[in-house]
């Protein structure tokens, strides 16, 4: 299992796991949302950096994009887990992503 938090320095304070399956957005709000990805649902999970050095976790199902804003002390960790997405999408035999 990977687990990192995205940033502190929000009011969310986004913590993301991933257990080689599902991967899951837990938000630092009053209701305490979460949200959940199986792998088979997941259409592309990158790492952007934009022209002036600010990191963002960008990540899309066939119905929405999420994009989280990534401190520079999480990269690290954040790398490794899109890594371990995309390694999970390619060998997944599921895709989740049709309108039933």
């Amino acid at each position: 299992m990977i687990e990192v938090q995205l940033f502190t320095q929000s009011n969310e304070k986004t913590i993301l796991t991933f257990d080689n399956n599902v991967l899951e957005y837990f938000y630092g709000t009053v209701n305490g949302e979460t949200k959940r990805y199986h792998v088979g649902q997941i259409k592309s999970i990158e790492l952007a950096t934009d022209n002036s050095g600010k990191h963002t976790l960008v990540m899309s199902t066939k119905f929405h994009t999420r994009r989280e804003q990534v401190a520079d002390k999480a990269l690290g960790k954040t790398k490794e887990l899109v890594a371990e997405v995309q390694r999970a999408m390619q060998s997944t035999p599921f895709v989740l992503d049709h309108v039933p």
